[in-house]
């Protein structure tokens, strides 16, 4: 039945059985209107209270808030539409949609006062008890919330939330709840429970919530083992911040000994949080000793902060937090979340062309068709074919502003009836193309959508063009057929790596006629193996030949379907395209593994019919993009078959290099062995400049790196023995007078080996260089008797270090007048050689002035 109050139409549903009259309470819009959300399906609502004290009458008290008397069921009468601009619209079709409180009546079955006390959450307690060896839960409370019992409370709660969340397909990286939910749950763990890196956490406690919940929600057990992994990766990243988080706390204790009692310390950003807050103090305590809510919104949006927290961080330093204004800015910011969500449904910038948009609207002018957009097929030789469209320009835009016609060679914007070019949306590059009339020719450059009405921006070459005119359209085939190319291949390699790794997220993607742009963020590393066997499967998915489907669905339908790829975050419209295309995995399956290979994801983009069309693939690239993310670049057709061809020369050339080094290794021919190990260098650089397939390019520099280390120890074997000889050459021929020698090999050495060599000669003054790559490494050393007459080794070497640069130090154990070490500076060959002369004759003059005959050789 229905009757008016105050003018209000209410909805009064009156149930079949016996119901007293004074139990059936009228409510206004305010208590019984039930919305999901800014705008869409909403109507009024009836509900069913419990009285959990059974007394004869509790009319009174309902809607107070009162814990004696809760709603158990809320029944909705779907009739309208709150639309953009809040006004209601009567849906043509009503419905009835149903909620039950499950904890509710589920306390009220188990005859229990506390929702918590139910065998909803008892098992969860146990859990947390076992793991922890804590005091069993005995549902207690306390008057600041910080008893043992609230914390049982906040982490099985918490951990239902998450366990389902994670079921349901979301991600914490692109949740902020989410993610300051599981953070503030393995916080808690740490706190209250001793749990520590391995021995308790969430991952042990999801599978109890599974347990408890599977027989209803079946998801939850199948969907385990991918909680569990996002569990564990986020506890393993929670542990690794710690210890920053612990070291930054305690420097901070030590500044402000009064937060020594703040329990923020396990929050991430608490540090920098705090420090952000503290210049502010003075003038907050100016005015009232208050915490302004902007300010306390920020220590929650911005680092992390629970609103507990907050309050124990104003109480430490006197100040009361403003409520109201923390609540304004948290509203504020919900408002801008929804009218973000509007935007990108509507494609709309916040002022992006507004003013035009609405003339459009106020005109009448019909919405752009770009149906014709997917109408492309293949002829008998399998290439594609884009018919043109013809159409009528509805209007023209010139510099932000509507015109009637425009010549000459102007910058023009043009609306069309109907069109085949694809505007740039969902990562994937607009159309670029022609648009003629019968007396003007203007060349599309780039597409823009402002609400639904697509402007074709370019130059006109020559000609007239005017609203009215009739046009035909036509694409550029090729960028086209690139974007089409590498976006199929984006969803083949998006399922790939989701099916390599268990777990995966894309993040974002683009998809150009050149090139494609994956980001993830994944739970496992894509090692080399997994990149290899992801290469494999798509190319095994090209060559079957699997036909690429289109169909348009509602999107509540495409959520019953299951094994859907979805981007967190993204608003998708009510009717979507569904991209799918479905492969064997191999012939030979290991036992349990899934036989097939699927991508079916929502994509507004244009792809091919055939994944047999996509050709040659590569991933040419993989790059790490914050912590857990992954860049992945892919090539296709003859792009990918380019850097194949560059790949198996560069893994041919490879090979030969490696032989040489191993013949003249063989040969002991040092010289040539100094020649190969430059020219691999020169080889190496100019091969990475080139286009090469990722796997190809990381086992060339692997191979380069492991032949140099090889060279190297094996020059300097070889080259250490010779700078032996040569000082034993020098001595030989040379029977007084200091030695000054610049070793002939450029091959490096070591402190050690210089140690050696110079000892050979410890009763004589030496100096010895030794130079590689730019870089001299010398040492000197003064018999006892010439330190006696007024010689320093840190002097003579100093004539060197005047010339070359670089650090003169002497061992701790020994005297800077008998013995002195150098590491230059690192010079240009040419450079090099002239100064390494000034430092032979500097030395040379320098101890020449000693009652010894200075020898010289290089």
């Amino acid at each position: 039945m229905s009757h008016t109050s105050k003018g209000t139409r209410i909805w009064v549903w009156r149930p079949t059985w016996s119901v007293p009259e004074e139990r059936i309470l009228p409510f206004g819009m305010k208590d019984n209107f039930w919305e999901m959300g800014m705008f869409g399906p909403c109507g009024p609502c009836t509900e069913i209270h419990y009285d959990r004290l059974s007394r004869p009458y509790a009319g009174e008290r309902v809607n107070l808030g009162v814990e004696d008397l809760i709603e158990l069921w809320n029944i909705v009468f779907i009739q309208f539409e709150r639309l953009q601009d809040s006004s209601l619209r009567n849906l043509g079709t009503h419905f009835v949609d149903t909620g039950m409180g499950l904890e509710r009546i589920t306390a009220v079955l188990n005859n229990k006062s506390s929702n918590y006390d139910t065998d909803l959450f008892m098992p969860i307690f146990s859990a947390i008890q076992r793991m922890s060896g804590r005091p069993v839960y005995s549902g207690g409370f306390s008057r600041d919330n910080q008893c043992l019992d609230t914390a049982y409370r906040v982490l099985a709660d918490h951990t239902r939330m998450v366990t389902v969340c994670l079921a349901d397909g979301m991600f914490p990286q692109e949740c902020y709840n989410l993610n300051h939910i599981i953070k503030r749950s393995l916080s808690i763990g740490c706190k209250h429970f001793g749990f520590t890196r391995g021995h308790g956490g969430l991952g042990e406690l999801a599978r109890v919530v599974a347990e408890t919940l599977g027989q209803a929600y079946p998801e939850l057990m199948t969907q385990l083992p991918r909680i569990t992994t996002v569990l564990e990766h986020e506890e393993e990243a929670f542990y690794d911040t710690q210890k920053d988080v612990s070291r930054g706390w305690k420097n901070l204790v030590m500044e402000r000994p009064e937060l020594a009692s703040v329990t923020c310390y396990h929050v991430p950003r608490s540090v920098e949080g705090i420090e952000d807050m503290l210049p502010h103090l003075p003038k907050w305590r100016e005015r009232g000793n208050t915490l302004p809510g902007d300010a306390a919104h920020k220590l929650y949006a911005t680092y992390g902060f629970s609103i507990a927290l907050i309050n124990e961080l104003a109480q430490v330093y006197g100040l009361v937090v403003d409520e109201e204004g923390l609540e304004a800015a948290m509203e504020e910011a919900r408002q801008r979340a929804r009218e973000g969500q509007v935007r990108a449904y509507y494609s709309m910038g916040v002022n992006k062309d507004g003013g035009l948009l609405e003339d459009l609207r106020a005109s009448n002018i019909p919405l752009t068709d770009d149906s014709a957009k997917y109408l492309y097929n293949t002829d008998s030789q399998g290439r594609y074919e884009f018919p043109p469209v013809e159409t009528n320009i509805l209007a023209l835009v010139v510099d932000g502003s509507r015109v009637e016609s425009i010549r000459g060679s102007a910058t023009v914007g043009v609306i069309l009836k109907a069109t085949n070019f694809y505007h740039e949306s969902g990562g994937q590059d607009g159309d670029t193309g022609w648009l003629e009339t019968s007396g003007a020719r203007l060349r599309v450059s780039s597409v823009d959508n402002i609400g639904g009405y697509l402007i074709h921006w370019g130059i006109l070459e020559h000609g007239e063009v005017a609203v009215g005119d009739t046009a035909v359209v036509r694409i550029s085939e090729m960028p086209r057929l690139g974007c089409m190319r590498n976006h199929t291949a984006t969803h083949l390699l998006n399922s790939v790596i989701k099916t390599i790794t268990g777990v995966s997220c894309q993040t974002s993607s683009r998809v150009t006629p050149d090139y494609l742009l994956l980001q993830l963020h994944t739970y496992q590393a894509l090692t080399p193996s997994a990149l290899t066997e992801a290469h494999h499967l798509i190319k095994s998915w090209i060559a079957q030949q699997c036909p690429i489907h289109r169909r348009t669905i509602g999107f509540q339908e495409l959520l019953q379907e299951g094994s859907v790829t979805l981007v967190p975050g993204e608003v998708y419209p009510y009717s979507v395209h569904v991209i799918s295309s479905r492969a064997r995995r191999d012939s030979a399956i290991q036992e349990g593994e899934v036989g097939y290979l699927e991508s079916r994801e929502p994509c507004c983009g244009t792809h091919l019919l055939n994944t047999a069309h996509i050709g040659t693939f590569v991933i040419e690239s993989v790059s790490k993009a914050g912590q857990s993310n992954i860049r992945i670049r892919g090539l296709c057709g003859e792009e990918a078959a380019r850097a194949e061809s560059n790949g198996v020369a560069a893994l041919q050339k490879m090979r030969e290099w490696e032989r040489l080094v191993n013949e003249a290794m063989s040969a002991g021919a040092k010289d040539r062995l100094l020649h190969l190990d430059q020219d691999i260098k020169e080889w190496h650089a100019g091969v990475s400049a080139k286009l090469l397939p990722h796997l190809v390019r990381c086992s060339i520099s692997q191979a380069v790196e492991d032949l140099a280390r090889l060279l190297k120890k094996s020059i300097r074997v070889d080259a250490n023995v010779e700078m032996a000889n040569e000082v034993k050459d020098i001595m030989s021929r040379q029977p007084a007078g200091a030695i000054i020698h610049l070793v002939e090999t450029d091959f490096g050495t070591s402190k050690p080996k210089l140690r050696q060599a110079t000892k050979i000669a410890k009763d004589w003054p030496i100096l010895l260089m030794v130079k590689t790559n730019g870089i001299v490494m010398a040492r000197c050393t003064l018999p006892e008797g010439m330190a006696g007459q007024g010689a320093s080794a840190q002097e003579w070497l100093s004539c060197v270090q005047d010339s070359l640069g670089g650090c003169v130090e002497t061992p701790p154990d020994k005297s800077p007048r008998l013995v002195a070490n150098l590491r230059s500076s690192k010079l240009k060959p040419r450079i090099l050689q002239e100064k390494l002369q000034e430092a032979l004759e500097a030395s040379s003059k320098y101890i020449g002035k000693f009652s010894v005959q200075a020898g010289k050789s290089s």
